[in-house]
C-alpha cells in the first residue's frame, strides 16, 4: 500500500498538466467507488485508494491555486483584438476538460455543486480578477470590451454544467456592469466623434446648476461653444453623420458576442438620442436665450431616435 502512495505521489509531482492531474483524482474515485465495494470497511487498499484520492485532491487545487493566483499577480497583456489572451483562453479550456471529466464522474448528482464549488472559487475568481487588472492598463472603452469578453468567455463554460449554476447569475451580474461601462464609452465616442460631447457636457451642467439656483443663472446660449452659430454647425455635423448612418460603433462592435453586439449597438442609439432629446430641451426652454431654436434644431428627438435605431 505504502508503495502504491508513494507512486501516486510521483506521479502528482512530476505532473504538469491540471486537466490530467484533476482526471487522475476523478480515476481514484473509480477505483474507490468500484474495488472499495468489493473489499471490507476499512480494509488496506480501500484506505490507500482513500488517502490517495485525497492527495490527488489536495495537489490539483495546489495546482489551481498556483496557475489562477499567476493570473491575478501577472495577468497577460489586453491583445490588441480585445478577445482574450492565449492565456486566459488556455486556462479556460482547462477548466472546461476539467468540468467534463466531472460531468462523466461517480460522484451523485445531488453533492456535485458542493463538491465542485472550491474549484470554481478557486478558478475563476482571480482568472476574471487577473482580466480586470489587464483591462484597466488600456483605455477605458477598450479595457471595458475586453473584460466583457473574457467574462463571456468563462460564463460559456460553466453555463453548461448544472453544478457550476450556482455561480452563473453572478457573472451575468459582472457581465452586465461591464456592457453598461461599454456602452457608456461608446455613446462618449459617437458624440465626440460629431464634436458633441462638449456641447451635451455644456447642457448638463447648465440644467444641473438651473436646478441648483432655482433656474436663475447664465443662459444656455452665453456658454462658451453655445451661442447659436456654434451650435448650428455641430448640429448639422451630427445630422449630416446620422442620415449618412456613418457613425461608427467601433467599441461594441468588439464584443464576441452577435446578440451582445446588437443589443449594445441599440442601447447606445438610444443613450444618443435621449441625450438629443436633452439638448433639445434645454434649448427650446424658455429664457434660454435661443430666438429661433427651430432654425437650429432641424429634427425632432423621435426622428434622430428613429433613424439611430434604424441604421443599427
Amino acid at each position: 500500500a505504502g508503495t502504491v502512495e508513494a507512486r501516486v505521489v510521483s506521479v502528482l509531482k512530476a505532473q504538469t498538466s491540471l486537466v490530467v492531474t484533476f482526471k487522475l483524482g476523478n480515476l481514484l474515485l473509480f477505483y474507490l467507488h468500484t474495488i472499495g465495494a468489493m473489499l471490507l470497511e476499512g480494509s488496506l487498499l480501500t484506505t490507500t485508494l482513500q488517502s490517495c484520492h485525497k492527495l490527488a485532491g489536495r495537489y490539483f487545487m495546489e495546482f489551481l491555486n498556483t496557475t489562477a493566483q499567476r493570473l491575478c499577480r501577472q495577468p497577460p497583456p489586453t491583445p490588441s483584438t480585445l478577445t482574450p489572451h492565449a492565456e486566459v483562453v488556455s486556462v479556460i479550456q482547462d477548466l472546461s476538460d476539467i468540468m467534463q471529466s466531472f460531468d462523466s464522474s461517480l460522484v451523485p448528482a445531488r453533492v456535485r455543486e458542493s463538491y465542485f464549488r472550491p474549484v470554481v472559487d478557486e478558478a475563476v475568481e482571480p482568472l476574471l480578477a487577473g482580466c480586470s487588472l489587464a483591462a484597466n492598463g488600456v483605455p477605458p472603452a477598450e479595457g471595458a470590451v475586453y473584460l466583457g469578453n473574457c467574462i463571456l468567455a468563462v460564463q460559456g463554460v460553466l453555463q453548461r454544467f448544472d453544478f457550476c449554476a450556482w455561480r452563473v447569475p453572478k457573472l451575468q451580474q459582472q457581465l452586465a456592469e461591464t456592457l453598461d461601462q461599454v456602452v457608456h464609452e461608446q455613446v462618449q465616442a459617437l458624440l465626440r466623434s460629431v464634436n458633441l460631447d462638449e456641447k451635451v457636457f455644456a447642457v448638463q451642467s447648465h440644467n444641473q446648476a438651473k436646478a441648483k439656483e432655482g433656474g436663475g443663472g447664465e443662459r444656455l446660449a452665453d456658454m462658451v461653444g453655445m451661442d447659436p452659430l456654434a451650435l448650428s454647425i455641430g448640429l448639422k455635423q451630427f445630422y449630416s453623420a446620422v442620415m449618412g448612418n456613418s457613425l461608427e460603433f467601433k467599441f461594441v462592435d468588439r464584443l464576441s458576442s452577435h446578440i451582445l453586439r446588437q443589443q449594445c449597438r441599440e442601447r447606445a442609439a438610444q443613450s444618443l438620442a435621449a441625450l438629443y432629446g436633452e439638448l433639445c430641451s434645454a434649448v427650446q426652454a424658455e429664457g434660454s436665450g435661443y430666438k429661433a431654436p427651430a432654425e437650429i434644431l432641424i429634427h425632432s428627438p423621435q426622428q434622430i431616435e428613429s433613424l439611430l435605431l434604424a441604421g443599427v
